[in-house]
């Protein structure tokens, strides 16, 4: 083996020694991850059949999680993707990506529930929505960061480069999806409640389709590789929890994320509850 081979072989291995190592790594997060997360109240409930509405009142800090006023009129909301390990800090209202998987009508409608809100605006690295969108490029962070900016600059709001170091997690330890569609419930600063990806896409006005989309790309990102995957069975689903604003908003909401999960058979659930604000 001439020079340049052998130093080629040895390079191979050595990338292959650091993938095998990475993956190791990240079995072990994924495990602490899942076994921490069997111990949340409300996983354990919801395990022995019980209701979400009947198992959230019992939960420590649930009058603190619901605002009075909407979240983006709040000090400290920040608007994110929802990724559940984007958490940087004060009130989260979020759609994956940012928004980058909406069409133009649904667009329009988020630029102006955002418009002058002061309010940073962030995009982060390794984001799956982006490369739902953009999956012919290997480098598509570039696609979320630009459409996070340009998102921030057209609402008239601050924008924000969040990288891995300042995620909440380093793997997607997500047991739940929250279906937001009140603009009221602070799940994101609710440490007793269990990890989640958050869609606020219902509250904020958008059409039916658009949740439809982003509860089974957040399901799939769950149920798939890049989460805790094969571990979520009929015995520990993963969950959509629908927050809902009247008893006609859950309704609708629950058919659409039972319509948007059937694929995932009996490994996902959807419940909801009617939460305690006013309009």
């Amino acid at each position: 083996m001439n020079t340049i081979n052998h130093m080629s072989h040895e390079i191979k291995n050595m990338n292959n020694m650091g993938s095998q190592h990475e993956h190791h790594d990240h079995e072990e997060l994924f495990n602490s991850a899942w076994a921490e997360s069997q111990e949340n109240f409300l996983v354990k409930g919801l395990k022995t059949g019980k209701r979400i509405e009947d198992l959230l009142p019992n939960l420590p800090g649930f009058n603190d999680a619901f605002s009075k006023v909407s979240l983006l009129d709040c000090p400290g909301c920040r608007f994110e993707c929802s990724d559940g390990r984007v958490k940087s800090g004060g009130p989260k209202v979020a759609l994956a990506g940012e928004g980058i998987l909406l069409d133009d009508a649904d667009r329009k409608i988020l630029i102006e529930a955002l418009r002058g809100k002061n309010l940073p605006i962030t995009g982060h690295e390794s984001c799956g929505a982006v490369k739902m969108a953009h999956p012919e490029d290997a480098n598509s962070d570039k696609y979320g960061y630009k459409g996070a900016e340009e998102l921030a600059a057209e609402t008239g709001n601050k924008y924000e480069a969040i990288d891995h170091g300042k995620f909440r997690s380093q793997v997607h330890d997500e047991r739940a999806l929250v279906v937001e569609g009140t603009l009221k419930f602070n799940c994101s600063d609710w440490t007793e409640f269990p990890p989640q990806f958050l869609s606020s896409a219902a509250a904020l006005g958008l059409s039916d389709a658009y949740p439809a989309k982003e509860v089974k790309a957040l399901a799939g990102i769950a149920l798939g590789d890049h989460g805790f995957g094969g571990r979520f069975d009929s015995n520990n689903p993963f969950y959509i929890i629908v927050s809902a604003k009247d008893s006609e908003q859950l309704g609708r909401l629950l058919e659409i994320g039972r319509a948007a999960v059937k694929d995932f058979g009996d490994r996902a659930k959807v419940d909801g509850f009617v939460a305690p604000v006013k309009e």
